[in-house]
């Protein structure tokens, strides 16, 4: 993801926080703070004390999934909280289960831990009733404020994450538990209905109640069921195809030393995005495509194509899984992949490959493996 700096490494993974995450702090400064430049700092540090938390939630994915063998690309923090970037799909319904739980689990132990350390102080007379020392956290700095806060965030982050929602990790659950009797996108499918229905109840309840973060959050949900969800879909419609079925063979490779008004003519008048500069070995130089021509063209660049010639923005083997070179190409902005079969040149694929090998598979031509628990 852009915009985000690594801060830290755990288990060889990367812990990273994204530009924005100082709206958070300065909305912690000011809601959990009190005033003058103490109390600010204060409700700051209220705010690193909350997505500690949130950072061990989702380390407590990350190491699940590890278990299972699925490589974690990273752990980014955000404002609205933090997101662990697996590989891949758990490839088996009780295997995301035991991933999803995994971060409400950590919460759990850290908020039993808790309890007993700030029990003394919950049991006081008035400390659960408004204006007790349960707001310490909120008004007056200290040890005691600090640890409730702490308790208070780790209950609050276990309940919020199991609302059966999707993409929160209790409608991760509800889907993994589908997923055991039902197909994998029929499974999402019902998963991501839920969840909208529940963002839509909690977004409502918060507008009546004139609770504008309760609203925000339903509607955050509500989009983020659906994109997520698109996306889980489309991955599954790609799940056991390979990347050497979405390979563009057909495209004419072209050499280096062919006049540039000549291929640009070919890019012009061709489907492809891009076509390969070959030598005469076939090995790949580079491509070319048809942004980059004209622009240099514009700039008055002439000659042979291999002025014109760029890099791939990545190279795949024809065994990769489409799914997750698809998410390759998503991650690293690559608009063209280029594909070898066991070392050798085989030809370039963009996300129109993608978009045919889709409509070639929607209509039943590719035989898929479907995978179940």
């Amino acid at each position: 993801m852009q915009w985000a700096w690594r801060i830290g490494r755990v288990r060889g993974i990367d812990i990273k926080v994204h530009v924005t995450f100082v709206l958070a702090l300065a909305w912690g400064a000011f809601v959990l703070g009190w005033s003058g430049p103490a109390g600010r700092l204060y409700g700051a540090f209220l705010t690193l004390i909350l997505f500690v938390n949130v950072l061990l939630h989702e380390l407590g994915h990350a190491v699940a999934a590890q278990r299972y063998g699925i490589r974690v690309e990273d752990i980014i923090l955000l404002p609205i909280g933090g997101v662990a970037r697996l590989h891949q799909l758990p490839a088996r319904p009780r295997y995301e289960l035991v991933i999803a739980l995994a971060g409400p689990a950590v919460n759990l132990v850290l908020a039993i831990l808790l309890l007993f350390i700030t029990a003394p102080l919950l049991l006081l007379p008035g400390t659960l009733t408004p204006g007790g020392s349960l707001f310490l956290a909120v008004t007056e700095p200290g040890i005691a404020g600090v640890l409730i806060f702490a308790w208070v965030t780790n209950v609050s982050l276990l309940v919020f994450n199991l609302i059966p929602a999707f993409p929160m990790d209790g409608g991760r659950v509800l889907r993994a538990f589908l997923a055991l009797r039902l197909p994998y996108a029929r499974a999402t499918a019902i998963a991501i209905a839920v969840g909208r229905g529940i963002a839509f109840l909690l977004s409502l309840f918060g507008l009546l109640n004139g609770n504008p973060g309760m609203a925000f959050a339903g509607l955050f949900v509500f989009f983020a069921a659906g994109a997520e969800g698109r996306e889980v879909l489309l991955n599954e419609r790609l799940r056991g195809l390979t990347v050497d079925v979405a390979v563009e063979r057909h495209a004419p490779l072209l050499s280096a030393d062919l006049p540039v008004h000549t291929a640009f003519d070919w890019l012009a008048r061709s489907p492809y995005s891009a076509l390969a500069v070959v030598d005469d070995r076939g090995n790949l130089l580079g491509v070319v495509t048809q942004r980059n021509m004209a622009r240099l063209w514009r700039e008055g660049s002439r000659g042979a194509v291999a002025q014109f010639v760029e890099s791939p923005g990545l190279a795949v083997e024809c065994a990769t899984p489409l799914d997750v070179a698809r998410r390759l190409m998503a991650e690293t902005q690559a608009a063209v992949v280029a594909v070898y079969c066991g070392g050798v040149f085989e030809g370039l694929m963009d996300f129109d490959s993608i978009g045919r090998v889709l409509a070639l598979q929607r209509v039943g031509w590719y035989n898929r493996r479907t995978r179940r628990a």
